[in-house]
């Protein structure tokens, strides 16, 4: 009976955590619809190794990312600084009601890099807001990544600093 009890116990807290499907999101909310719709320059990355902060580069669109680093601008990707959710609290709600009811986290990131082009460097810093939300019914939103959403918001940024 104790097996079974603990059976029952663990499935339903597998069936809660897995219906609290994660999708993210760009804020403010009009960096998730802007356009690089500008001249992009060729850039070669440097260190590709800072994966995250490469796949946010990427997902941008802001420069065209090159291989080959003749004729391009170098770019130096710094380790991000991101603060976090301190606690898990809101995800209780959606685990108890089984993702019908939504939470979600707050992502504050520091996202920098420099570039090298002519003998000159600038360093350029921003602030993104990206918001994770919880939600059973993010199963329609499964592409919304933490990367695609954060280049949103990079490229935001980049597109309202340059303005």
């Amino acid at each position: 009976m104790k097996v079974f009890k603990i059976a029952i116990c663990s499935f339903l807290i597998s069936v809660s955590l897995w219906s609290c499907v994660p999708a993210y999101g760009a804020y403010p909310k009009e960096y998730r619809h802007a356009k690089a719709d500008f001249p992009k320059q060729k850039a070669f990355v440097l260190n590709k190794e800072l994966k995250k902060e490469f796949d946010i580069l990427k997902h941008s669109g802001i420069y065209e990312i090159v291989e080959d680093s003749a004729g391009a601008a170098k770019i130096t990707l710094h380790p991000m600084l991101t603060r976090t959710p301190s606690c898990g609290n809101p995800m209780i709600g959606s685990m108890i009601t089984v993702g019908l009811l939504p939470s979600g986290f707050p992502y504050d990131i520091s996202y920098s890099y420099d570039v090298a082009e002519n003998s000159t460097t600038k360093n350029y810093q921003y602030k993104l807001q990206v918001y994770q939300s919880l939600w059973l019914f993010n199963i329609f939103r499964l592409g919304r990544t933490f990367s695609k959403q954060s280049g949103k918001a990079l490229l935001g940024n980049y597109i309202a600093s340059n303005k």
